[in-house]
């Protein structure tokens, strides 16, 4: 059982959450969603007791362990992996070793998961970001705390490990609440969805999946739009209604000296001026609604260069490997002109260098690849580690796009980066807006055929449906690497999986069975 109790928070003079209630029953399971921003991450802060809340109170079942996956945990009070599973955060046992049965699940866990090269004597110390979140994760999966708090558990997961994670929670036996902006991942997972609202900063409970929550949203605005939109011809009716009869009124009284007629006249006058109440008094009331706006989110615009090139890449027999350990051989590929790809496998088998190949930053090991002719590519690094740290988004878009100041800024703030943040230097900015400004500079280059590497990791929901809109929307054709599955079913059309050194060629459909249309 999980039980928060009016919860506020303020950073300084800002609102994140106000009087936030939320109740679960146990072994329940939902998301807990809303705009990046919003609160959803203090939150699971203030239930876990690593920040206080300015009012309120956190409920749970007495002697009842809570696990934690922050979005970016910090190292584990651990030496090496093995220590790291053994969850000494929810275990009270000390300094006792994982038993042979919890061995061999520890390692099956961690395979599962994208880990299976790592050894429970491996040091802590040396895991990457990604290879430590997932440690973390195996730690409380093994753990079984009562009650588990995930914050984005999918960021560094390949489809496989995905697929497995969501048997893991849809067997598991606790109470859950999970941050994703993975939506197949949340249909498949979840009972429930608590949106947390950017602008009240309150939390409302939907019961279902996530696709059935987005719909029923869908609905409540265009039901919301539909009841403004009579409202406002309402206004207008009343409005002209009075005017009509306080011009009538006006006109009849200047026309005559008649003492008889001049009485009727202000008698219309008094009628006019009631009906200018009625109107004061609707536009006042409480059942009227302003017009429902669009969430200031993504809006991309691709200013396209179309190319000529029939055939878009063509490789022959590309190879690339590392000493003692080939990542792909003897490639023979081609990509013709208007094909979206996505590129996916698990962690670790090659994706991003293989990009990194066709783009010419790498040398292959053997093997050779040729572009069309007039192809221009638009590259979205991963590590976002492309930007110059000490530049701000004015000057990295004024680099490539010649236009005057007002104009960048204006573009820049389709990208959602405001006043301030156009400002200040990239190295400053959150992933997100660096992931934000990158698309806007492939933009303003006008790329005509895109090579994005995991393009969505940093954007919400909403971003990541514009963005899928706007790809749709680009006639040009796309190499992606992703592992947002709802993503690349949207935006592509087949894919590449990168797997033991070679590309096996599928449907993005089939990633998605059950949404395949019949």
């Amino acid at each position: 059982m999980l039980q928060v109790n009016r919860i506020s928070k303020r950073f300084g003079h800002t609102l994140i959450l106000d009087q936030v209630s939320l109740h679960m029953k146990a072994g329940e399971k939902a998301a807990l969603v809303g705009a990046n921003g919003s609160g959803k991450s203090t939150l699971f802060q203030i239930i876990t007791g690593d920040l206080k809340p300015d009012s309120g109170s956190i409920i749970r079942s007495k002697g009842e362990r809570l696990g934690y996956l922050p979005q970016n945990p910090a190292a584990l009070k651990a030496e090496n992996v093995g220590q790291a599973l053994l969850g000494e955060h929810w275990l009270p046992v000390k300094n006792r070793r994982l038993q042979s049965k919890e061995e061999g699940r520890a390692l099956a866990t961690l395979a599962a998961l994208g880990l299976p090269q790592l050894s429970l004597n491996q040091s802590i110390a040396a895991l990457s970001g990604g290879e430590l979140t997932r440690v973390h994760l195996s730690a409380l999966l093994l753990a079984q705390p009562q009650v588990l708090l995930l914050d984005e558990p999918t960021n560094h997961l390949d489809i496989r490990a995905l697929e497995w994670l969501e048997q893991e929670i849809k067997h598991y036996r606790g109470t859950i609440l999970l941050i994703s902006h993975d939506r197949v991942f949340l249909d498949r997972t979840i009972e429930a969805v608590f949106e947390l609202d950017d602008i009240s900063h309150k939390i409302e409970k939907h019961i279902g999946d996530y696709s059935g929550y987005a719909e029923q949203k869908k609905r409540e605005q265009e039901k919301a739009y539909a009841v403004w939109k009579d409202q406002q011809a309402e206004i207008r009716r009343l409005t002209a209604d009075w005017k009509t009869t306080a011009e009538q009124a006006r006109w009849s009284e200047n026309q005559t000296k008649d003492s008889k007629m001049r009485r009727y006249a202000k008698k219309v006058a008094r009628k006019g001026l009631a009906k200018k109440k009625r109107l004061e008094r609707y536009l006042e009331s409480e059942e009227r609604i302003e017009k429902p706006l669009e969430r200031w989110r993504l809006r991309i615009n691709f200013d396209e260069n179309s190319h000529r090139s029939q055939r878009v890449l063509q490789t022959e027999d590309l190879s690339f490997h590392y000493p003692g350990r080939p990542l792909f051989q003897n490639l023979n590929l081609q990509i013709l002109d208007g094909e979206r790809i996505a590129l996916i496998g698990p962690n670790g088998s090659g994706k991003s260098t293989l990009l990194k190949v066709l783009l010419g930053q790498l040398t292959p090991s053997a093997g050779s690849f040729q572009w069309g002719p007039s192809v221009k590519p638009g590259y979205l690094a991963q590590k976002q580690d492309d930007l110059p740290p000490e530049q701000n988004a004015l000057e990295i878009l004024g680099a490539v796009k010649a236009a005057p100041l007002n104009e960048i800024h204006h573009f820049l703030h389709y990208f959602l980066l405001d006043e301030t943040q156009v400002r200040l230097p990239a190295s400053l900015l959150s992933f997100g807006q660096r992931a934000r400004l990158m698309l806007a500079r492939i933009v303003a280059q006008g790329a005509n055929f895109l090579v994005l590497d995991e393009p969505v990791n940093h954007l919400d929901i909403p971003s990541r449906e514009q963005f899928e809109l706007a790809l749709q929307a680009f006639s040009g054709g796309l190499l992606l690497v992703a592992h947002d599955r709802a993503f690349i079913s949207r935006v592509c059309t087949q894919t590449w999986e990168l797997q033991e050194t070679e590309i096996r060629k599928g449907y993005a459909a089939d990633l998605i069975p059950e949404h395949r249309p019949v």
